[in-house]
């Protein structure tokens, strides 16, 4: 188990990606945030026993942030660093 990982990636944008409390399995708490470089129309999505417990993302004009808590379908961080 890991207390946190984290990345930084730029693509099409900035994106920087936290996950607290990982097990193999499933993370605790999962958060990203992406300036992009290309603006978007609101958005407001809420998750309930998705991809995770909770959840939501919220995204205005070139911004955006997402939110999952006990997720079971974890972003995998490795893939992103290859």
């Amino acid at each position: 188990m890991k207390l946190f990982d984290y990345l930084y990636a730029w693509d099409y944008g900035h994106e920087w990606y936290l996950n607290l409390f990982c097990t193999r399995m499933f993370n605790l708490f999962q958060l990203n945030l992406d300036w992009s470089d290309w603006a978007s129309r609101p958005i407001f999505l809420l998750n309930i026993l998705g991809e995770s417990l909770f959840g939501f993302n919220i995204s205005v004009y070139k911004f955006s942030f997402s939110f999952d808590f006990f997720a079971y379908h974890k972003r995998d961080l490795n893939f992103y660093r290859q």
